[in-house]
């Protein structure tokens, strides 16, 4: 199905931001489960887990993940059910409990015992009640203190230099990330409030929102949405999910160690233009008749549709020239197996959908190795927090699902995406 002989397609002129999302999996063995698991996580820094459910019908007993079976990778923070422990810039460690800063953490482990962290002359102490303890195991995962630092699976607990999570808006007021994509404004006396209104370069004022739905900035006087602006030499810079950037780098919370950066964010000072927009408008879907779609991508709308109905989340939709790109990049993940294509410039693979003709303003990427149809493949991903974000973002408007076999491997590519096209009619 051509678009283009639907509607005649309008592009909503404005400055926008594009968003592109990504993970990968590589499927182990089919989930006995699908349900969804919200402590379910993606185990590879670079978006690429491995999922597998680790029961037996012969043995009941739980396995233990030894430290040594797991291969060394460093994290920034671990994550004990809302109570985090975080390795901070000083080469210590700090907590939060259920959102606030403290100074302990107290953690159940397997055996339904209380596991009390706390710090003791700036060393980091584990206590099972009063008796001191090198380690324990969390939801079949080892935590260990070695020589005075924390180890979860054998990967160190230490800081990353690779990310921020306040900004001072002005001398009154900070803004900072409580959770990705969460914020809190804290004035000069401490307290927090979830708006404040500023100035930004030219002297507008503007209204600044930062709350658990994300961070937006409205001007005070003629209402218009400012996802773009200066405060002293930084640009600001919040796309239609309300993420806040500083100077293209995302605002995320402490200790946060992702490092993937939007290839397609990119600040200019001297280039961009700091004119407010009406906010985007919501035309709905340019097409919706799943016309000339594959039967992959139509099987896996009914899988996803369904999860989706739960949430109470508007349908995608399958389209033929998104169904193009991402056989194009099923067939690529054999080269290649990540989010950038095999060519000489590592092209996001957010390219291939922009050369199907589609003009978008946010896109996911799903990407799985191994299995042997697509309800195994949607029910890894959907056990995945990581994966499971990207199909159930209320965002995306349209779905593609692909297949490609090397010989060796089934290499599989999820699509999704959202435009800004104004759908009318055509003109005879």
């Amino acid at each position: 199905m051509n678009l283009k002989k639907i509607a005649n397609i309008k592009n909503i002129t404005c400055l926008c931001v594009v968003l592109a999302l990504g993970a990968g999996i590589l499927i182990a063995e089919k989930k006995k489960d699908p349900a969804l698991n919200i402590d379910s996580k993606a185990d590879s820094k670079n978006s690429v887990s491995s999922s597998s459910d680790g029961s037996s019908d012969k043995d009941e007993r739980e396995t233990v993940i030894l430290s040594a079976e797991i291969p060394e990778l460093s994290c920034g923070a671990v994550d004990f059910d809302g109570n985090v422990i975080f390795a901070d810039p000083a080469g210590t460690y700090s907590f939060m409990e259920n959102g606030s800063n403290t100074n302990g953490i107290t953690v159940k482990d397997d055996n339904g015992e209380d596991i009390f962290f706390s710090l003791e002359g700036g060393n980091l102490e584990i206590k099972r009640g009063d008796v001191p303890a090198s380690g324990f195991i969390y939801k079949k995962h080892m935590v260990e203190l070695k020589d005075g630092k924390l180890y979860f699976d054998s990967s160190p607990v230490e800081y990353k230099a690779t990310s921020f999570s306040s900004y001072k808006l002005t001398d009154d007021y900070t803004v900072e990330c409580t959770a990705k994509g969460q914020y809190r404004i804290k004035d000069k006396d401490g307290n927090y409030t979830d708006s404040c209104t500023i100035k930004e370069s030219t002297g507008s004022t503007i209204k600044i929102t930062a709350d658990e739905s994300g961070f937006y900035a409205e001007g005070k006087d003629d209402g218009l949405f400012y996802n773009v602006f200066r405060l002293r030499d930084d640009i600001l810079l919040t796309s239609w999910s309300y993420v806040l950037y500083i100077n293209g780098e995302e605002l995320v919370p402490y200790g946060y160690s992702d490092k993937y950066k939007n290839p397609d964010i990119v600040i200019d000072a001297d280039k961009v233009t700091l004119e407010p927009m009406e906010p985007p408008v919501d035309y709905g879907a340019a097409a919706t008749s799943n016309e000339g779609i594959s039967a992959m991508t139509e099987e896996m709308l009914g899988y996803v549709n369904e999860v989706r109905a739960r949430y109470d989340m508007p349908p995608v939709y399958g389209l033929d020239e998104l169904d193009a790109a991402s056989a194009t990049r099923a067939e690529e993940l054999a080269q290649k197996f990540d989010h950038t294509r095999p060519d000489e410039k590592e092209s996001s693979y957010t390219t291939a959908v922009s050369k199907a003709g589609l003009i978008w303003w946010r896109s996911g990427e799903n990407i799985a190795k191994g299995g042997t149809s697509v309800k195994e493949v949607f029910d890894s991903w959907i056990s995945s927090q990581e994966h499971r974000a990207i199909i159930l973002d209320p965002d995306m408007k349209y779905l593609s699902l692909s297949s490609f076999n090397d010989g060796t491997d089934n290499y599989w590519d999820l699509l999704m995406f959202n435009d800004c096209y104004v759908p009318i009619e055509e003109e005879e």
